[in-house]
């Protein structure tokens, strides 16, 4: 798989120096394939809570993402 971005920021700027690189701010496309219910479902739930689905959708994987992985137990 090639890489995201094929630049990097070795400018020195604040965001560099807080730890975040250009990348950390580009954006890309991830199509999400979901039975319509489930969509409509998501939509509802954004919009019930005053936001589109994309930003129900990067405040969900945000705060998925910030938690440590937990090991799954085997069966």
């Amino acid at each position: 798989m090639p890489p995201l971005t094929a630049w990097s920021d070795s400018t020195g700027t604040g965001a560099e120096m807080a730890g975040l690189n250009r990348m950390d701010f580009e954006v890309v496309e991830l199509p999400l394939l979901l039975p319509r219910w489930q969509a409509a479902a998501l939509e509802a739930a954004a919009g019930a809570r005053g936001m589109t689905t994309g930003q129900m959708l990067r405040r969900y994987l945000a705060e998925m993402l910030a938690k440590p992985i937990e090991p799954t137990s085997s069966l």
